[in-house]
């Protein structure tokens, strides 16, 4: 071990470090020697390495007797995982581990799908929208991603063992194509498993190759780890000769006691192989045990039969039971699991996750004790786990043979589960205890790997074997993937009876220069990012797409929206801008459909959610500007419904004072602490016993029911029910729907002829909406779907019972054409004077003053939030916001209006995007010196 020592300059406090671990012994990933030596981090990146002092820093770690480290790599996670998980835990067991970045798509994957309203894909039927999903969401660890052979086999071919029809495979490139365009990394096939296992080498290469064009690799699971074993290595090595790709072996390892002699032979053919300069790596789990399916230690089926339900092949008659036993002890040409154990069922250990026969407590142990536990014979026992869809763990390698792969030069390791928990389907200690292990076991007790060898193998060259050049190495310019752990502390718990417990000794995690773990403690941050593949095309994504005309004097409103959708992970966006009443700007931004590569155009609708409320004001004064509403008239004076009394409750008589004005103010009464009522539609079908989703008036008569929570027009708080009764009070004067007004009364003078009450049903959405994207999955109150899980943009609410507060769609252009409608206060088209002032008008009271009574500088005035300057100018501005939704219209005092439209709210960096864009975009207008003289505008 070295000791590095330099001289760091002193620093500014505006130029200090965002972290600094201090004193800890570096193993830098290179394999070479350790040593001594500060590392700074600023922005996500390694910024310093060598002696800095700690006032340096904003945050410094003390790492004396503890080793620093790159973050490890699994290059092989199991599928399916959780990593469109709501739950910011998931990855815990992961990071306890240190490793920062999986690998998915090994073998199988669960996207893309056919079927965009399938349930869990949540509208991902490309792997465009799969990566923009992850993006979106975030992630608690970095993820690559291959595109995975099962899934084409499962898209185009099914089980069937049969010839693959060149218009088939042609699909299938496509697909391979596709996703290595959009950042896979690679082709990966699992040869052990049905369908893939039907697929000839030419299918293979065919596939491998279009992975090649892109600089990607061919990821696969070799057909055979026993008998086989070495044809199967030679097959997967032709593949890589022929395809021109470079060739990872997925869980390099012999299978029987007799085959461990092959291993030797498939070493000296690799070796040969990258010698002659094909490029051959391979990942190794550290255990000597597999997990895998009973059912495949049965004899093989044919392939007709392969989905044949275990309780149709009889196991529980004695006379099959014979016959099976008898196959499996005599015969050796299919993958003899039972003989690859040595034909003792003392080798052959349960999962902790029974299900079946035998309690729980029995897992972790092995056939043949849980059968003297029994007092039954090993073959009943092992026929009873069968019939339960039991997975077991034979040991089929010895520890010499294991220990010579890991010190092989082109290997690196695995868990094998990645973000999977222990359930009746898995639960193999490696999944919690992989990389510990490996340290633990074979570095500090048997010194097979020294700590560099180890921390190499595990990070820098399994960041090469999947195409990762920014991480993986602690040096300068790299990404802060760094981890802290100490050297007598990190073990696993995880035990093959008891394989739930997370890793031990663990400190800290740093991950794209944010903490994971934080002194021991979990931060469940979503600091994890996307990792695509040198196919990966800029160009093609979100940012890249522009459509509408250049303005050359507003190119910085172009950049910034480029920038934020690459930083807010947004699928697409609209943008309008006025200036006195003429429209000077107006683009689409990214995709309003990434499956089929729809692009955003000027006109495209977009759920507009809460900036429906403007435009029910306007209709609301334009009622009044007729003379058939006063703004004082008492709301349940117009509206008559039953209240629903439940049990003891008694009427509030305090709903009878509420007002029109209030409403508009939502000073109605209610607060938005609990359960908002609008989104309450299933709940309350229940209460009034309807069969389907309670619409407006049923909610009215709920709402009714219940007691206000402060005096109508006390103190403000946000309500959409309150709008939702304005819409009622429209229709009630106006003798027609809400929507047929506001169309016919509001929009049409305005030539707005686009706008319409949307659709929660995707196959209902107008022509030219865009789709929405969100990950959120949820409970559909729609009739055709009801109380199944929808992606929450489809069904979670019904927008036509959200009209007059969040139903409508619009495009920019037309939301643009309704703020210019308001700018001049004395010769508005749609509103008298007097109603104009009602829109900005500040309520009385609370809503309205602070508690000293001096006037607010931001208030809700007459459906506008209402901000005043210290000159008195005021800018109007309203927001919108549902899963899959974000959009803002914004007044500006200089009588030029903003209106963004995005269809995704959710980001890792902001719960609402749509609030910073806007203030950006603000900030470029308020420094605009040439405005443009032209009008985009459609005339009349």
């Amino acid at each position: 071990m070295l000791t590095l020592v330099t001289f760091a300059p002193s620093v500014s406090a505006d130029d200090r470090y965002d972290l600094l671990i201090q004193g800890g012994r570096v193993v830098d990933g290179s394999g070479d020697p350790s040593y001594i030596a500060d590392v700074a981090i600023t922005d996500g990146v390694i910024s310093k390495i060598g002696k800095i002092p700690a006032a340096a820093a904003v945050r410094v770690i003390d790492a004396q007797g503890l080793i620093v480290a790159p973050g490890f790599v699994d290059m092989n996670s199991g599928e399916p995982s959780r990593i469109f998980s709501q739950d910011r835990k998931y990855c815990r067991s992961l990071l306890a581990q240190g490793i920062t970045t999986i690998h998915r798509g090994c073998g199988e994957s669960e996207y893309p799908h056919r079927n965009r309203d399938l349930v869990p894909n949540n509208g991902v039927t490309s792997m465009v929208s799969y990566f923009q999903r992850i993006e979106m969401q975030g992630v608690p660890i970095n993820v690559v991603q291959s595109i995975a052979h099962t899934r084409l086999r499962k898209l185009f071919q099914n089980y069937g063992d049969r010839p693959l029809s060149a218009e088939r495979l042609a699909k299938m490139q496509a697909v391979v194509r596709d996703a290595m365009e959009n950042g896979a990394i690679g082709f990966s096939s699992d040869l052990t498993e049905t369908p893939t296992s039907y697929a000839k080498t030419g299918e293979l290469v065919a596939l491998a190759e279009v992975a090649a064009e892109h600089g990607g690799r061919f990821f696969t699971r070799i057909r055979s780890d026993g008998n086989d074993f070495l044809e199967a290595l030679d097959e997967a090595l032709e593949v890589g000769v022929r395809s021109d790709a470079s060739v990872h072996l997925l869980h390099f390892q012999t299978a029987g006691a007799e085959n461990q002699a092959k291993l030797e032979q498939a070493i000296a053919r690799i070796q040969a192989a990258r010698s002659a300069g094909q490029l051959v790596t391979a990942d190794v789990s550290p255990y000597r045990q597999r997990f895998i399916a009973s059912l495949r230690f049965l004899p093989p089926q044919p392939a007709d039969q392969y989905q044949l339900r275990v309780s149709e092949m009889q196991l529980d008659e004695p006379r099959v039971q014979e016959l099976v036993r008898r196959k499996i002890e005599t015969t050796s040409h299919w993958e003899n699991w039972f003989r690859y154990a040595g034909k003792d069922w003392k080798n052959v250990l349960t999962t902790s996750a029974l299900d079946g026969p035998y309690p729980s407590e029995v897992g972790g142990r092995s056939i043949a004790t849980i059968a003297t536990q029994q007092k039954e014979d090993p073959w009943t026992t092992f026929f009873a786990l069968v019939r339960a869809g039991a997975s077991l763990m034979p040991e089929t390698m010895n520890e010499e043979s294991k220990a010579q792969t890991l010190q092989l030069d082109f290997v690196s390791f695995c868990t094998g589960a990645g973000t999977m928990e222990a359930s009746s389907i898995y639960s193999h200690p490696r999944g919690k205890g992989a990389f510990p292990y490996l340290y633990s076991h074979f570095v500090r007790e048997k010194k097979i790997l020294t700590i560099e060898q180890f921390v190499a193998q595990a990070s820098s060259a399994a960041a090469k074997n999947l195409l990762l050049e920014d991480r993986g190495r602690i040096q300068e310019g790299l990404a802060a993937d760094v981890i802290v752990f100490s050297p007598e502390e990190f073990r696993p718990k995880a035990t093959f009876d008891d394989p739930l417990q997370n890793a031990e000794g663990m400190k800290y995690v740093v991950l794209n220069g944010q903490m994971a773990i934080d002194n021991g403690e979990y931060t469940d941050r979503f600091a994890g990012r996307l990792l695509r593949g040198p196919g990966y095309r800029p160009e093609v994504g979100p940012s890249g797409q522009v459509t509408g005309r250049s303005v050359p004097e507003l190119t910085a409103i172009d950049q910034a929206m480029k920038a934020a959708l690459d930083r807010y992970r947004i699928p697409g966006a609209a943008v309008a801008i006025t200036d006195q009443g003429r429209l000077i700007y107006s683009r689409g931004f990214g995709y309003a459909e990434l499956a089929n590569c729809e692009l955003v155009k000027p006109d495209s609708l977009f759920r507009i959610a809460s900036v429906s409320k403007p435009i029910t004001a306007a209709a609301i004064l334009h009622l009044v500007d007729q003379g058939k509403l006063s703004l004082d008239d008492r709301v349940f004076d117009i509206l008559d419904h039953e209240p629903f009394l439940q049990q003891d409750a008694k009427f509030d008589e305090r709903q009878r004072k509420i007002t029109i004005r209030q409403l508009l103010q939502h000073r109605g009464g209610w607060e938005r602490t609990q359960l908002d009522p609008m989104f309450q539609v299933d709940s309350f079908a229940r209460i009034l016993g309807l069969q389907s989703a309670a619409k407006p008036d049923h909610i009215i008569r709920i709402m009714l029911g219940k007691p206000l929570d402060f005096e109508p027009g006390e103190r403000y708080a946000y309500s959409n029910y309150g709008y939702c009764l304005l819409g009622r009070v429209i229709e009630q004067k106006a003798g027609q729907s809400y929507e047929q007004y506001v169309q016919q009364q509001i929009l049409a003078p305005l030539g707005i002829e686009q706008m319409k009450i949307g659709s929660s049903i995707r196959k209902e959405h107008a022509a030219g909406e865009v789709y929405y994207y969100a990950p959120d999955l949820r409970m559909s109150v729609m009739a055709n779907h009801r109380r199944q899980v929808v992606p929450a943009p489809y069904g979670a609410w019904d927008l036509r019972t959200l009209d007059a507060h969040g139903g409508w769609i619009a495009s920019a252009t037309d939301l643009a054409r309704f703020a210019c409608a308001l700018d001049d206060s004395q010769a508005s088209p749609l509103l008298s004077p007097q109603s104009l002032a009602e829109l900005d008008a500040r309520p009385e009271g609370l809503a309205g003053h602070d508690g000293s009574g001096d006037p607010k500088r931001t208030y809700y005035g007459g459906g506008w939030v209402i901000a005043v300057d210290a000159d008195g100018k005021m800018t109007r501005d309203h927001a919108g916001s549902l899963p899959g939704t974000n959009s803002i219209v914004v007044r500006r005092s200089d009588s030029r209006n903003l209106v963004i439209l995005m269809n995704s709210r959710r980001s890792p960096h902001a719960s609402d995007p749509v609030v910073p864009i806007s203030e950006t975009l603000n900030a470029i207008l308020d420094q605009v010196d040439q405005w443009p003289q032209h009008d985009l505008f459609p005339q009349k």
